[in-house]
């Protein structure tokens, strides 16, 4: 599966998962969420601030995940003419939830 994102042209992949363990003690972790729009309805993207790489959320009853960049990730530089410098939490307010293959989207987007 993949996150089309409108406005800056850029494919996500996504991945099946299950809900994410989020306590309400903190146990070293603190969870917050972005709203997106995701086909249309709107959709929260948790995200763990403390240890996380992965946002997670919920469409049709399923959980699904999808990688975000964080200040503390390490970019190569082969990682810049891949789009992973676009940070998912402030980017992509309208997203479109696809089937197919990362990869040969990012073919045609070419």
């Amino acid at each position: 599966m993949m996150l089309y994102d409108l406005n800056n042209k850029l494919y996500y992949k996504v991945i099946n998962t299950s809900r994410p363990k989020m306590a309400l003690t903190h146990q070293g972790r603190t969870w917050g969420y972005v709203p997106k729009q995701v086909n249309g309805k709107t959709a929260k993207f948790w995200l763990d601030y403390t240890w996380g790489r992965y946002m997670y959320f919920q469409y049709d009853e399923k959980w699904y995940r999808v990688q975000y960049l964080q200040s503390n990730y390490r970019k190569k530089n082969g990682d810049v003419f891949n789009g992973v410098l676009i940070n998912l939490i402030v980017d992509g307010q309208e997203l479109k939830l696809v089937r197919g293959n990362i990869e040969k989207a990012r073919k045609l987007a070419l």
